[in-house]
């Protein structure tokens, strides 16, 4: 334990705790948060977690139901109309993903549970029920939507996670590389081969979102 984690002396809660994994996926982004660097960063035995939380999926949860109410603040917080609002929402929950890797990278397996993510979803289908939609075309729209969202900025997240500091800009590639390929073989690709891998995720996650909204609006109009 290195002196300054030995020097802090923390009242432990379930929020300390939530608190302290965001800041350790915030701050150290490329490394595993474990039960054991957590002891370490708040200055307490690891076992004293377990006094809050049964195991460590109950933390995830916890941390990523927080980032969630997060995003809903915003929307909520946001004016406009419904769709300006919902976009809000939806790319809070990406800066926030690509903020907190590794935590987020998670959201792929992980549901969060609680508070955030049931005021998420709140929110979610007030922006869709304001829209115009109802019964089951409101479920789909809803589905479309928390289903793309969770999966792109946890999958960006996981990118993020993966890549060395110095190779980070604020940008995630969408195609890395086409790998050991003879590119002749795929003459459209070759083509558009510069133009693909300039293609940055957050643009794609912009495209993906427009698209449902698109559609969304044709629907009620």
């Amino acid at each position: 334990m290195t002196a300054e984690t030995s020097t802090k002396r923390v009242r432990l809660d379930q929020r300390t705790i939530v608190e302290a994994v965001l800041e350790l996926a915030r701050t150290e982004a490329n490394t595993r948060i474990t039960i054991k660097r957590l002891g370490e960063h708040l200055g307490v035995d690891a076992s004293a977690m377990y006094r809050h939380f049964r195991n460590k999926d109950e933390i995830v949860r916890a941390t990523l139901d927080r980032l969630s109410g997060w995003a809903s603040e915003a929307g909520r917080a946001a004016t406009g109309t419904w769709r300006e609002r919902l976009e809000v929402l939806v790319m809070r929950t990406a800066e926030l993903s690509l903020e907190h890797p590794a935590i987020a990278k998670e959201g792929a397996v992980t549901d969060p549970a609680g508070p955030g993510d049931a005021a998420a979803v709140e929110f979610l289908l007030e922006m869709l029920v304001e829209a115009g939609l109802s019964g089951d075309a409101l479920i789909r729209s809803y589905a479309a939507i928390s289903g793309f969202m969770l999966a792109h900025s946890s999958a960006m997240a996981h990118e993020a996670y993966n890549r060395h500091p110095s190779e980070r800009n604020g940008s995630i590639p969408w195609i890395s590389t086409f790998g050991p390929i003879t590119m002749s073989d795929f003459p459209l690709v070759n083509e558009h081969r510069d133009e693909l891998l300039a293609v940055d995720g957050m643009a794609v996650y912009r495209a993906g979102v427009a698209a449902i909204l698109d559609s969304i609006e044709r629907a009620v109009s």
